[in-house]
């Protein structure tokens, strides 16, 4: 499968959210991509969760912190 990467870690909020949001309107069916996100998006997940996008949130360790890799998939009946 076809994977991009997107660091948006360093971003100031609401900036993840937009570029999470921005990278998986622009998937093609059966694409994914991997968002790094500074801290668990539970507002991202709502709105994933609305348009009908699958993903998964994975705790990347970052130092004494982590970091959060959110995948996320547009599934091949989702219409543009």
């Amino acid at each position: 499968m076809n994977e991009r990467f997107l660091d948006a870690s360093d971003l100031p909020p609401p900036e993840p959210l937009q570029v999470a949001l921005q990278a998986a309107t622009a998937l093609a069916p059966g694409e994914r991509v991997r968002v790094r996100l500074p801290r668990q998006p539970y507002p991202l997940f709502g709105l994933l969760d609305e348009r009908g996008y699958s993903y998964e949130s994975v705790a990347v360790p970052c130092g004494d912190d982590c970091v959060y890799d959110v995948i996320i998939t547009r599934g091949p009946g989702m219409s543009p």
